[in-house]
């Protein structure tokens, strides 16, 4: 066992060691922002309902968000190929994150909320640029262990999830959740700064900076019509595309409305909610260590697959949990941790090999802005059903999740079937 588990180890950490350049250094300094992140997220919905939002104003809030998400998504491309990938993470990263921490660390009503989401929108412009910044000059064949790796170090940061629980019951949950927003805009800030330092501008990125020059925001845009058929012509790309956006409703689900559905509607005190953060964090770090690796350069079908029946049966199961039972929500969570760990690097690897990288930048802000406007009815959608019942958000969680697997299946089925 002990030679088995050596093995394994070595096998990961040998992958890790060959990262260089951007990869490393993206890689690296990522637990700065999932720290902060892991510590406030557990009671970001919570904190908004206590300073006097309502449930539908929390679902409002997060469609009006991805709505801008789609906008900033559109010309995410533009704006990465004229500025360069690595100027591109670090004026908007700036912008998205910094303000907006500050902004919900003083925040007062809906309408400060309602701000900072508008902001923390043009996070997707950064989504573009930070994929090609460290992805770009990285050989196809590491990606999905590239993409593991960030997983990887959001989910360290996951560990430190419970201490928020604990500040919640010292501080209370208002003052607490103000505090961890101030620390997440000093780390996320010098983590920019950080990261800005010890990253070069790609070879494709120099190539589009000078291109982009001869180009407007209009005669980028007259491209698109070509773009767009290049990535809907192949069967297998689109279920790639689509797979995305469900996978995107699911965690935009899991981030906003996760605490509402623990707290209001199986009746979980506020001081407990940091240990799931924790515990899913425990349970994908066993799976990157020791299962992606070996799985990771396979075809995305079987562990898709296996990922989303996991996540299925975990959320099923935690929609069931019992009023006030602790130990069978976090038994539910563990499993449907195990389905998100498989599911997510596979897709977003997945769709990162669909797209040429010639039109990476410009492709991919397609990609985001269909995901996030294709994901921003669901947003409101549970805002509305949480007002009726807590737990009904679970339910569009699950159709996302049902429609996935039936989408895996059938692009499985098609590929096998001769022509």
């Amino acid at each position: 066992m002990k030679s088995i588990v050596v093995k394994h180890l070595g096998l990961t950490f040998s992958v890790l060691k060959s990262f260089q350049g951007n990869t490393r250094a993206c890689i690296l300094v990522e637990p700065l922002w999932g720290i902060p992140f892991n510590l406030f997220a557990p009671y970001a919905s919570l904190y908004m309902l206590a300073l006097g939002c309502t449930k539908a104003q929390v679902g409002t809030i997060t469609a009006i968000g991805l709505i801008f998400q789609m906008l900033f998504a559109i010309i995410g491309g533009y704006i990465t190929d004229r500025l360069g990938r690595k100027r591109t993470s670090l004026i908007f990263d700036l912008l998205s994150w910094s303000i907006p921490t500050l902004i919900w660390m003083v925040a007062q009503d809906y309408y400060y909320f309602l701000v900072a989401a508008i902001l923390n929108a043009m996070v997707r412009i950064v989504q573009n640029s930070w994929n090609c910044l460290m992805i770009e000059d990285a050989p196809p064949e590491q990606r999905v262990h590239i993409y593991t790796w960030v997983e990887v170090a959001n989910i360290l940061a996951g560990f430190f999830a419970p201490l928020s629980g604990y500040l919640v019951e010292r501080f209370t949950l208002v003052p607490a959740v103000r505090g961890l927003y101030g620390f997440a805009f000093l780390s996320m800030t010098f983590m920019f700064f950080l990261r800005n330092n010890h990253t070069e501008e790609t070879v494709i990125g120099r190539k589009k900076m000078q291109e982009a020059r001869l180009h407007t925001l209009g005669s980028a845009f007259r491209e698109y019509p070509v773009l767009i058929q290049d990535l809907v012509r192949n069967p297998v790309t689109r279920a790639a595309f689509l797979l995305v956006m469900l996978n995107n409703v699911q965690i935009v689900l899991r981030n906003t409305f996760l605490g509402i559905v623990l707290n209001k509607g199986i009746g979980l005190s506020q001081e407990s909610l940091g240990l799931f953060p924790a515990i899913g964090s425990a349970v994908v770090m066993f799976i990157y260590i020791f299962i992606m690796p070996v799985v990771g350069s396979r075809h995305p079908a079987k562990p898709l697959l296996f990922g989303l029946t996991f996540f299925l049966t975990g959320t099923i199961l935690l929609l069931l949990t019992p009023s006030g039972t602790l130990i069978w929500a976090l038994g539910a969570h563990f499993i449907a941790s195990i389905g998100s760990a498989f599911v997510t690097p596979f897709v977003n690897g997945n769709i990162a090999n669909r797209v040429m990288d010639e039109h990476r930048a410009k492709q991919m802000a397609i990609v985001y802005a269909v995901v996030y406007g294709g994901s921003a009815p669901f947003g409101w959608i549970a805002g509305s059903v949480a007002m009726i019942d807590a737990r009904y958000p679970l339910f569009i969680a699950l159709l996302a999740g049902v429609t996935s697997l039936l989408l895996v299946r059938t692009a499985t089925k098609n590929a096998a079937t001769p022509r």
